[in-house]
């Protein structure tokens, strides 16, 4: 088994659009447990948030979008991921208003036209990497996540009593991602190879 980690491990693998990540979610969570991967039991929670049946200190999380997938491993630490390709979309505005807290909507609103697609996944790959931590999905309501405008990584609000924390993994010019978990959040990222 490797050492128990003090830092988040992210792996980033390069993907087929649609392709499966359950045969490298095994590979990397094999790696940990020194299991086979088909010996490794994963089960979901009330909400669907994945867990290793035998090796619940385990935390992992994974995300993927388009030709990106994102597996973060945490020994003891909730941990969430999210990743999105960033893309111009018509609903945009919709999406700040139902999914962002009243101060985040002021401030995106606020944005040059060329910032606003950049933040938007900035501030949305946060909620999503916390609700996912945390185990209930955007069901929380991403709404309820307020983000700090002046300082990202911090949450003026949250539907829990644990303090979260979030930060950008650089990946990819064309993609944003953000890691979550409780305090501090240090990550090593490490690049998959088929």
């Amino acid at each position: 088994m490797l050492n128990p980690l003090s830092t988040i491990d992210i792996w980033a693998i390069n993907i087929t659009p649609r392709q499966p990540s359950a045969p490298f979610l095994r590979q990397i969570l094999a790696r940990y447990t020194l299991q086979n991967t088909d010996e490794l039991v994963i089960e979901c929670g009330e909400f669907g948030k994945p867990y290793l049946r035998d090796f619940p200190e385990w935390q992992f999380n994974v995300s993927h979008s388009n030709e990106k997938l994102l597996i973060a491993v945490s020994h003891k630490n909730p941990v969430g991921i999210d990743i999105e390709q960033l893309k111009f979309r018509k609903s945009l505005s919709s999406l700040i208003k139902k999914c962002f807290a009243l101060s985040e909507q002021n401030y995106w609103f606020d944005l040059p036209e060329n910032e606003k697609i950049p933040v938007f996944y900035n501030f949305w790959t946060r909620k999503e990497a916390v609700v996912k931590g945390i185990g209930r999905g955007i069901a929380l309501g991403l709404h309820h996540c307020e983000i700090n405008v002046n300082q990202p990584n911090q949450f003026l609000n949250l539907p829990v009593n644990e303090k979260w924390q979030t930060q950008q993994i650089d990946i990819s010019p064309d993609y944003c991602a953000a890691i979550a978990t409780i305090g501090v959040c240090d990550f090593n990222v490490h690049h998959f190879e088929k």
